[in-house]
C-alpha cells in the first residue's frame, strides 16, 4: 500500500487522549472519562481522502467541520492528527496564507490538508478580509481555487488546487444571532460554504458529565476505554489510490445525503460524493483495494452526529 517514495512517519503528538499515531490502529487503554471513538473515527477518515481517488469525483479531499460546546474534545482531536507531513496546521489562516506557503505546495501534493483549530479565528475579521478568505476556502475544498485575486496581485493556477479542511467550532459560536448581525451559520448557508462541509455536532451524555464532575471533585477515578487512533495509510505527494464506485452499496448512503441537504439548502449531491469518499478512506485504512459493506456500516453509524442535532457521543 505504501510507496517506496513515502515520506518518513512522524513524531507522535501527545494530546489529552495520551495515544500514538503509530499505534497501528490497535486499540489501546487510556484513562478517558467519555468515549471519543466516533470523534476519532470521523477526523481520521476524512483525512484518509487525500489519499483516494474514483470515476465519479476525481481527486478531491472531503471536509469536516466539529462542533460542540466548549472541552468537548474537538482542539485535542484534530492536534492528534497534526504532525502528518502532508498536513498544514494552524491557528489562524489568512488568504495570503493560502497563496504564499499552501497553494504552492499544494500544486504537487505536498500540502493536502489544512487543519484549524477554530474555524472562528478566520471568520472574526472585518468583512473586507473575511469574505476573501471564505471565498478561496469555499473554493479550494470543492472544484479547487485557480485564480486568487488580491489588491496586489493575482495568482493563478494552471490546474485547480483542491485542499481538504479540518476545523471546529462552539455551538454558541455558529448560531450566535443578533439584530445588527446574522449568525455565522446563516452566513456560511447562504455562500454554499456549508454545503461542502461534513458537519460533525455531538454532546456528552449526562452521565458522562456527571462522572467527569466527580472525577474532578476526587470521588471517582477515570473509567477506561479501550481508544483506536486509526493509522493513516498515506503514499507520495504524487500518488493516489482510485477506488471503484459500488453503486448497491453507495446507494445505502443516500438518506444521509438528503437528511444534511435540507441544512444547506441544497440537493445533496457534495454530500453523496463525500460520504462515498469516506467509505473508500475506510477500506484504504483497512488496507483494501474495494469497499465493503462494512465500510458503507461504519459511515453510516458516524452519520448519527453528521447533523446540527448535538446527538449524544458514545
Amino acid at each position: 500500500m505504501k510507496s517506496d517514495n513515502m515520506p518518513p512517519l512522524p513524531s507522535p503528538r501527545e494530546g489529552i487522549y495520551s495515544q500514538s499515531l503509530l499505534s497501528g490502529g490497535q486499540a489501546r487503554k487510556g484513562e478517558n472519562l467519555v468515549n471519543i471513538q466516533p470523534l476519532i473515527d470521523i477526523t481520521a477518515l476524512t483525512i484518509q481522502t487525500a489519499f483516494v481517488t474514483d470515476r465519479i469525483d476525481g481527486y478531491r479531499p472531503s471536509s469536516l467541520m466539529l462542533i460542540a460546546k466548549p472541552e468537548s474534545g474537538k482542539t485535542s482531536t484534530i492536534d492528534l492528527f497534526a504532525n502528518y507531513p502532508f498536513i498544514y496546521y494552524a491557528n489562524e489562516v489568512t488568504s495570503k496564507t493560502f497563496t504564499d506557503t499552501i497553494f504552492p505546495r499544494a500544486q504537487n501534493g505536498q500540502i493536502r490538508f489544512v487543519l484549524i483549530p477554530d474555524i472562528l479565528n478566520c471568520v472574526e475579521k472585518a468583512s473586507v478580509t473575511k469574505k476573501p478568505l471564505l471565498q478561496t476556502m469555499k473554493t479550494m475544498v470543492d472544484e479547487g481555487t485557480r485564480r486568487v485575486a488580491t489588491p496586489y496581485k493575482t495568482y493563478e493556477y494552471p490546474t485547480p488546487v483542491k485542499v481538504g479542511l479540518i476545523s471546529a467550532i462552539t455551538r454558541e459560536s455558529l448560531t450566535y444571532s443578533s439584530p445588527q448581525q446574522s449568525s455565522l451559520y446563516n452566513d456560511l448557508k447562504r455562500m454554499g460554504f456549508l454545503s461542502r462541509m461534513v458537519p460533525f455536532s455531538y454532546e456528552y451524555p449526562i452521565d458522562n458529565t456527571a462522572r467527569i464532575f466527580n472525577f474532578l471533585f476526587g470521588n471517582t477515578p477515570a473509567k477506561k476505554y479501550n481508544i483506536r487512533i486509526p493509522q493513516i495509510q498515506f503514499l507520495s505527494y504524487t500518488e493516489t489510490k482510485e477506488y471503484e464506485p459500488k453503486p448497491k452499496l453507495l446507494s445505502q448512503l443516500e438518506q444521509v445525503s438528503l437528511k444534511l441537504a435540507q441544512f444547506s439548502d441544497s440537493y445533496g449531491f457534495r454530500v453523496q460524493k463525500n460520504l462515498q469518499k469516506l467509505c473508500y478512506a475506510s477500506a484504504m485504512i483497512d488496507s483494501r483495494d474495494e469497499i465493503e459493506q462494512k465500510d458503507v456500516d461504519h459511515v453510516l453509524f458516524l452519520a448519527r452526529w453528521m447533523n446540527f442535532s448535538f446527538n449524544a457521543l458514545g
